[in-house]
């Protein structure tokens, strides 16, 4: 089953986001918004993330880099889309370089704009399952059980394979002396 991509649009005041919002729903996304970096700092600090911000260059109590660096502390990756009411060369290369994924300006006719939203829900997908841990498969697990093999943590965080005990009563007799008995049987007795 395909995620679900969630957009949020990061908006000073009502209205500049209305046909970029009514695009992104014809895409089936999730959508939310935020009037400030406050509210967006909720969203992008949450357990589920948006993938992609759309945000305008000056917000109430910040501005679009003030989002970049929100982004950057998401709990997982997060692309930034920056929304100027001008085209500004340098503008566009300071926010590039600053880490926004890309730079908008509306209006944008709606296959210019559904290319750069699919590139941008694709690579933050990709960067999020590169960092998913990967799970092991249970055949693995089962062959292993099944030749007697278990793994142990070292002290660096790496496996080491355990071979099967020659002595199949060595750890029977280990409880009994740790427990001061002198023999199995007196184990078994208590």
């Amino acid at each position: 089953m395909e995620e679900k991509i969630k957009a949020l649009l990061v908006q000073a005041r009502p209205g500049p986001f209305d046909a970029l919002r009514l695009a992104l729903e014809e895409q089936s996304m999730e959508i939310r918004t935020a009037q400030n970096c406050g509210e967006a700092a909720l969203a992008l600090w949450s357990d589920r993330p948006p993938h992609l911000v759309f945000t305008e260059v000056q917000l109430a109590d910040g501005n679009w880099a003030d989002l970049l660096t929100l982004a950057a502390k998401a709990s997982a990756p997060v692309n930034v889309i920056v929304v100027a009411p001008l085209v500004d060369v340098s503008f566009y290369v300071q926010a590039i370089e600053r880490g926004a994924f890309d730079f908008i300006v509306p209006p944008l006719a709606a296959p210019e704009l559904l290319h750069v939203v699919r590139i941008a829900a694709d690579n933050a997908l990709a960067r999020r399952r590169e960092l998913a841990p990967a799970a092991p498969a249970a055949g693995i697990r089962r062959r292993r059980a099944a030749a007697g093999r278990s793994r142990e943590r070292t002290r660096r965080g790496r496996h080491r394979r355990l071979k099967p005990s020659s002595q199949p009563h060595r750890g029977r007799r280990l409880i009994a002396a740790s427990l001061g008995l002198d023999t199995e049987e007196e184990l078994r007795e208590e």
